[in-house]
């Protein structure tokens, strides 16, 4: 996957009307989460897909919240989340490289439009919300 790609799925949507997309943007602006980092800490492949990604062994609170909500709320896939980047497809799955765990502060999440061309994969943001500050930083 090219860098500009890499992102999280909180829930898949779908292909949505113009008219649709301000309901999306109503239900997401009600959310109300905390800031959170999400520790970046596995590499692993799925044999079924040929996929490469890499996620967390322990999914934060506040990520699966938002987005069990989210799903709850918009969401045409049926799967369970699975917090995970995909980092590389059509993969052969044969060894993977370890890594030292990377901390991703998560302060926002974002309603996204995807689209093939032919160089692949593009994702425009339509709308973005912040996070609540998190506890441990307005004690501070």
């Amino acid at each position: 996957m090219r860098r500009d790609t890499l992102h999280m799925t909180l829930a898949f949507i779908g292909e949505v009307s113009e008219s649709r997309i301000a309901t999306l943007r109503q239900t997401a602006a009600r959310l109300r989460e905390e800031a959170f980092s999400l520790q970046i800490d596995r590499i692993d492949c799925w044999r079924h897909n040929r996929i490469v990604w890499a996620g967390c062994r322990q999914t934060p609170p506040p990520l699966t919240r938002l987005a069990g909500q989210l799903a709850a709320a918009e969401a045409t896939e049926t799967r369970e989340f699975a917090a995970h980047v995909t980092l590389l497809r059509d993969a052969q799955c044969l060894s993977l490289p370890g890594f030292a765990p990377i901390d991703w502060p998560v302060n926002e999440f974002v309603l996204v439009e995807s689209g093939l061309s032919d160089k692949g994969a593009h994702y425009d943001i339509i709308d973005r919300w912040p996070l609540l500050p998190s506890r441990s930083t307005r004690l501070n």
